[in-house]
């Protein structure tokens, strides 16, 4: 009999009962806690890069553009079809202070967050665990190295290709609102480039989330596999879902409202939505794996079957 792929909400509630596991809830403690805990150092610190909008009166004669000061720079859109201008003040002192606290959070994070998918594969395993498998990726020098790796190359290319991606969109934007000054300049070519520039937009969060998603099982099979190397874990990671890869992204996009959730709540939220989305990730590539083990066990029994004939 064929293995029967579980359904998207099959997956979920499975997921659900999961995390409520108290190793589970423990060790997502310890990281939103800690994630936020650096946010809040972040925003005491004046580390946090800012952006606003404000009224055009206020920038009545300022153009778009990059403007250097004695503290720094800003950055300036004028957008005069809303009537608003979008600035971003920047001091040089606030981006030393915002790039200290970005390696300080990699720092802790990246080990504490190996640390917490151990434990929900544990969990998924059906093993308990103790807590002290969360620390371990600070006291184990191999292990803090290789979580410093992996969620280097993951965030670092995510990143990287996701800003490369949104750069079109971004020029587009900047095209349309230094062309449109008024409703009268709204021509159909102008009308164009905004839909242009919103579907370039939506395009690269796509390729973002994408990305993201197929890089994601490389993060799993560490957190599973330690004792792995890091070549064995790039490689079998990125190869544990060949041929399934578009799936798992589209059941990620059907988790995209918690994340936006996650954001609007400072990561607060992250006590529910880390275990929930993580777990229902790690148990779909586990479905992956079986399914395509059925396959391949399927076909070997078909060619016994046409060779005993």
């Amino acid at each position: 009999m064929s293995y029967r792929f579980p359904l998207r909400r099959e997956i979920k509630s499975y997921a659900k009962k999961l995390m409520m596991n108290p190793l589970c809830l423990r060790a997502t403690l310890m990281l939103v806690c800690m994630s936020v805990g650096l946010f809040g150092i972040r925003s005491v610190t004046g580390s946090n890069l800012t952006m606003g909008l404000v009224s055009l009166a206020d920038y009545a004669d300022t153009a778009t553009g990059i403007y250097p000061n004695a503290e720094g720079f800003s950055i300036i859109l004028r957008m005069d079809l809303t009537g608003m201008v979008m600035a971003i003040p920047v001091a040089y002192d606030q981006l030393i202070r915002f790039g200290i606290m970005m390696v300080l959070a990699y720092l802790v994070l990246s080990p504490l967050r190996l640390g917490a998918m151990e434990q929900y594969w544990s969990t998924l395993r059906g093993d308990q665990k103790q807590l002290l498998t969360v620390t371990q990726w600070f006291r184990k020098k191999n292990l803090f190295g290789k979580a410093l790796v992996v969620e280097g190359v993951i965030q670092g290319v995510v990143r990287f290709i996701g800003m490369a991606c949104a750069a079109p969109a971004f020029y587009l934007y900047y095209l349309f609102y230094s062309s449109v000054e008024s409703v009268d300049d709204l021509t159909t070519q102008m009308v164009m480039l905004q839909n242009g520039a919103s579907f370039l937009a939506i395009f690269a969060g796509l390729l973002w989330l994408w990305l993201h998603s197929a890089m994601l099982p490389i993060r799993y099979c560490l957190a599973a596999h330690p004792e792995y190397t890091l070549k064995q874990v790039f490689s079998r990671g990125w190869a544990s879902m060949q041929g399934y890869r578009m799936k798992f992204f589209w059941f990620r996009t059907t988790l995209l409202p918690w994340f936006f959730f996650s954001q609007l709540t400072y990561n607060v939220l992250d006590l529910y939505v880390t275990p929930y989305t993580s777990l229902a990730s790690m148990v779909y590539v586990q479905e992956c794996a079986k399914d395509r083990a059925a396959k391949a066990n399927d076909q070997e029994e078909r060619a016994e079957s046409e060779e005993a004939e």
